[in-house]
């Protein structure tokens, strides 16, 4: 039943991020069909139908994708109480991978604005075109919008347990040593929580604490589930070696009687 559920969250990820991708070039294509065919037609009309007919357009060109990732990509309810074994044999852990499900009507709107990064010319005839150098211009542009959208999608925030401690990506990456977390780990989150709060000891000469977050609704895996993984490992020093197996996440999701 565990292997089921965790097969059933790789597919699901794999999936929905498939689908946001696809929605995505199709946002960008719309938005190419706005620049080339609709707004060369609001020219011919007075300012405010000629800003009706644009705007109309591109909400339409926009909201048709993310409409469409909404309804073939419903969220999971509950979340996933599950991790994912890490891919890299030479780097063992449990991974909580980026939510498609979140991120990806991000995804779909970033690659709908790489459209404003046409290089586009107008004619005295009202023709639109793109010239040599803009060519250039437009690759380059819409290369770094869809490598961005990209990225956040496959390498987005994530949360790795590996056997020497704790990985948090969000903007920066931060690896924090098992035996620095301090309190047994985070405090069970409460309904609805927007962060799970880590306090890890500083390391010598420095003293005190600080303060690690995790924005686990960016994460594809159940809030109160991550925060009592990580309890677990903070308190069980003697389960850290056999993380990434899938034995030792049987184990552990059957420990947390979820």
């Amino acid at each position: 039943m565990t292997r089921h559920v965790r097969e059933d969250l790789t597919t699901g990820v794999s999936n929905v991020q498939a689908t946001a991708l696809l929605l995505g070039l199709g946002a960008f294509a719309l938005r190419v069909v706005v620049e080339f065919g609709i707004e060369p037609m609001s020219w011919r009309l007075s300012f405010v139908p000629a800003f009706a007919v644009y705007a109309a357009g591109a909400v339409t060109a926009l909201a048709v994708p993310l409409l469409a990732f909404n309804r073939l990509c419903p969220r999971p309810r509950p979340a996933p109480r599950t991790l994912l074994i890490g891919p890299d044999r030479g780097h063992p852990a449990f991974v909580t991978p980026t939510s498609p499900w979140m991120v990806g009507p991000f995804v779909i709107m970033l690659m709908f604005l790489a459209g404003n990064g046409l290089a586009t010319d107008r004619a005295p005839d009202g023709d639109v075109s793109i010239s040599a150098a803009g060519w250039a211009q437009t690759v380059v542009t819409v290369a770094l919008i869809f490598a961005v959208a990209g990225w956040t999608l496959f390498r987005g925030p994530r949360v790795e347990l590996r056997p020497g401690g704790l990985l948090v990506r969000t903007v920066r990456t931060r690896f924090v040593e098992w035996e620095a977390v301090l309190a047994s780990g985070p405090p069970a989150p409460v309904e609805k929580p927007r962060q799970i709060s880590i306090l890890v000891r500083r390391q010598q000469p420095d003293y005190g604490a600080y303060v690690v977050r995790i924005l686990h609704r960016w994460l594809a895996v159940d809030a109160a589930f991550l925060a009592g993984a990580i309890r677990h490992y903070v308190d069980n020093p003697q389960h850290r070696a056999d993380i990434g197996t899938r034995n030792e996440l049987d184990r552990l999701i059957a420990s947390l009687d979820f």
